[in-house]
């Protein structure tokens, strides 16, 4: 059976491409398989491209070298080299590949080589991004579908050993696919959706209570930024650091910029803290802003979550301002953590998108901001950075503990017929950061096309016409240039400016409407409609057009 690139990723262990830090080793007991793949490129002879299973069959990670003369002559033909200045792999689309020597040639043997996976800085054309790679003899082994998801190719793999390249088709998420073969569903819960129309475009379990971690701090934001409001606290109000502060400064949770820096009585800014608690994800950050605002934690806690409650978000539990682990004091203790559902996350990251965005993402669409009043140098390291590269995201948060499990909420923004909204994405209980990764990347590339497909459809119009006769009135309309599945047709009896209602629903280019009255003037419009993974999209309507009846 056939096997897409896309569908590649949907069985097997997850073993990331994408760079989310400063550096990523294999997983321990990693084979790495060579296979010599047979590459078939727009239905001609095969040539061989380098490749790799990392542990799994078809987890596989091609060589660059070997893809990118593969495919030269192409549209989709790509230079690639490795640049000892920039210390960066350089790749520039629509450039034919200048060979170095050893390109599609086989593996000398089949045993398996001992290398890891390594996050490496690309440069494509012109634009940084990071991904990880395997290395081997100056070359760098990519993951399919990274192939597909940053450079747009298909790949079909038909057997372990054999590959076709199309590059002519564009390379496209079939989210139903990914959802009937398991892709979200061994996580806690899952979520994409418009914050701005409230459209939910993909969830599973999105209603499941669940531990969230550190994407807590997102809901100590929004009540330290209403006591902004409120003029109780400005970006520039000193907060004097309290014991439990330092407490938690000293703990093995810390962030060692704030570990190394932190002191009993220094005063550190909102505005530092506030990039502490939301770029590296500083517990002992989150403890001070929620001492700010409520004087306690104990009755920050508690404002959490009446607030929660007001907001309608029904799953949501909160024990501390941060997310870690929280013990209570009996002498059995129980282990709480701070709990929502994916829905309620999404509701809560809706609700501070439309009234803080700007104030919220001036912190976190930044990789680093500089704190001060933290210490001399100090700088607050966004833990998400390379999506920022990679995507442009503008945010949020992420958040791990053994029971959450790897978390995190993306924002990006995305057109959507002609206004910029934002799409965003909840991913709580992936195995590790470099599923979540993959994930929320996947679930932000599935919503980007959809988009993409969608403004395609609206920006679409018809034209349309009437004309009479004894038997009725035919209305006609062209084809739209989009590809449509159908046409909806309307009709008014009170003028262009009337109520219309739907009068028939046809794959046809004109209708017959017999149900008309002799010397009645009847006002017509016409829309076209299409299916966009199960979801209706329109084109524009048509100008209404009357029309008297013989």
């Amino acid at each position: 059976m056939r096997r897409k690139c896309i569908s590649i990723i949907l069985a097997l262990a997850v073993t990331l491409t994408m760079c989310f830090g400063t550096g990523l080793t294999a997983f321990a007991g990693d084979q790495m398989n060579r296979v010599n793949l047979q590459v078939s490129v727009d239905g001609k002879a095969p040539v061989t491209v380098k490749a790799y299973n990392a542990s799994y069959t078809y987890n596989t990670y091609v060589s660059m070298k070997d893809f990118c003369s593969a495919i030269s002559g192409t549209d989709k033909q790509m230079d690639f080299r490795w640049d000892e200045e920039q210390e960066a792999y350089v790749v520039t689309r629509g450039t034919a590949y200048t060979a170095a020597g050893g390109e599609n040639q086989a593996f000398d043997g089949d045993a398996p080589d001992d290398i890891s996976l390594r996050a490496c800085k690309f440069i494509i054309d012109g634009s940084r991004q990071s991904y990880s790679v395997y290395e081997k003899d100056g070359d760098a082994y990519m993951k399919l579908v990274d192939l597909g998801m940053v450079f747009g190719i298909t790949t079909d793999l038909s057997a372990r050993d054999q590959m076709s390249v199309d590059t002519e088709a564009e390379f496209r998420i079939d989210i139903d696919h990914l959802d009937k073969n398991g892709y979200f569903s061994f996580l806690h819960g899952t979520v994409l959706g418009n914050a701005d129309t409230g459209e939910i475009l993909y969830s599973s379990k999105k209603d499941v209570q669940t531990q969230i971690a550190s994407t807590s701090k997102l809901m100590t934001y929004l009540l330290v930024q209403e006591a902004i409001d409120n003029g109780k606290l400005s970006l520039d109000t000193k907060v004097k650091l309290s014991e439990a502060v330092i407490e938690e400064a000293n703990s093995e949770d810390s962030t060692s910029t704030f570990r190394n820096n932190f002191k009993l009585g220094q005063e550190v800014s909102v505005h530092d803290l506030l990039a502490g608690m939301l770029l590296p994800s500083a517990n002992e950050c989150a403890t001070a802003l929620a001492e700010a605002v409520s004087g306690s934690e104990a009755a920050f806690v508690k404002k959490m979550n009446a607030r929660a409650k007001e907001l309608g978000l029904s799953s949501a539990v909160f024990y501390n301002p941060h997310g870690l682990p929280n013990y209570d004091k009996s002498s059995v203790t129980a282990k709480r953590q701070n709990s929502m559902s994916a829905a309620d996350m999404f509701k809560l990251v809706s609700y501070l998108l439309k009234n803080y965005e700007e104030q919220l993402t001036y912190f976190t669409s930044k990789t680093s901001i500089d704190i001060p009043t933290v210490g001399e140098g100090a700088k607050a390291e966004c833990t998400y950075a390379t999506l920022i590269y990679n995507m442009g995201v503008t945010g949020l948060k992420t958040g791990t503990t053994n029971r959450s499990g790897a978390c995190i909420v993306t924002v990006i923004p995305v057109k959507n017929n002609g206004k910029t909204q934002n799409l965003v994405s909840v991913i709580f209980g992936a195995e590790n950061n470099m599923e979540r990764y993959e994930k929320s990347m996947m679930l932000l590339k599935y919503g980007q096309q959809f988009y993409a497909e969608k403004n395609q459809v609206n920006q679409a119009s018809v034209k349309a016409s009437a004309k009479a006769a004894k038997k009725g009135t035919t209305i006609s309309w062209k084809k739209v240039s989009a590809d449509i599945d159908g046409y909806q047709v309307y009709r008014s009896v009170t003028g262009k400016a009337g109520t219309f209602k739907k009068i028939v629903t046809t794959k046809k280019l004109s209708v017959l409407n017999k149900s008309v009255s002799s010397g009645k003037t009847y006002y017509y419009k016409v829309r076209g409609y299409k299916k966009i993974d199960g979801k209706t999209v329109y084109t524009q309507w048509s100008k209404a057009v009357a029309q008297k009846a013989k």
